[in-house]
């Protein structure tokens, strides 16, 4: 064999054997990838069922109503009409949303009536707070009120000393 079709063979060896790599490279890519999309669909429909199963979620707004949180609740009943509009805890739901907004307008009423006397204590608390703050600065300038005097005395004793002397 001469050196050229020694070259070719080696050549076609080589190339058959990149293009059988390629090819086992792509059947198992194409097999990896499908399973990991069929396992990514199904994790996806497991987890939307248990996000939005309609018993957790009533159940958690019924928590969230004994808890005082009417936002929470609300959103909770929200995304139960919205993904489980059909079923048993669906209709629940609805008379629970009207607890909700009841017992909602109820805590904005008391809330509105007490406001006025919890703003004046709050607003009492903080005159305090602050008065307090501000007469520490101020004992604290007045300790230091004589110091301070001397000091600029000291600074500026030889301007006002020439400017007197101008005034004789």
């Amino acid at each position: 064999m001469t050196k050229k079709e020694t070259m070719k063979l080696y050549a076609g060896r080589i190339g058959f054997f990149m293009a059988g790599g390629l090819l086992v490279f792509a059947v198992m890519s194409f097999t990896v990838v499908n399973t990991a999309n069929r396992q990514n669909e199904q994790l996806t429909k497991t987890l939307d069922t248990s996000r939005y199963e309609a018993g957790r979620l009533l159940a958690d707004a019924e928590a969230q109503l004994e808890n005082r949180d009417y936002i929470k609740a609300k959103e909770s009943l929200t995304a139960l009409f919205a993904n489980q509009p059909g079923s048993e805890e669906a209709v629940k739901g609805k008379a629970l949303m009207v607890s909700v907004e009841k017992a909602e307008k109820a805590s904005n009423v008391k809330w509105e009536a007490a406001m006025p006397a919890i703003k004046q204590e709050w607003s009492e608390k903080l005159t305090a707070e602050i008065l307090s703050k501000a007469d520490a600065e101020r004992a604290k300038l007045e300790a230091s009120l004589e110091e301070t005097i001397n000091k600029e005395w000291d600074k500026a004793k030889t301007k006002i000393r020439a400017e007197w002397e101008k005034t004789i």
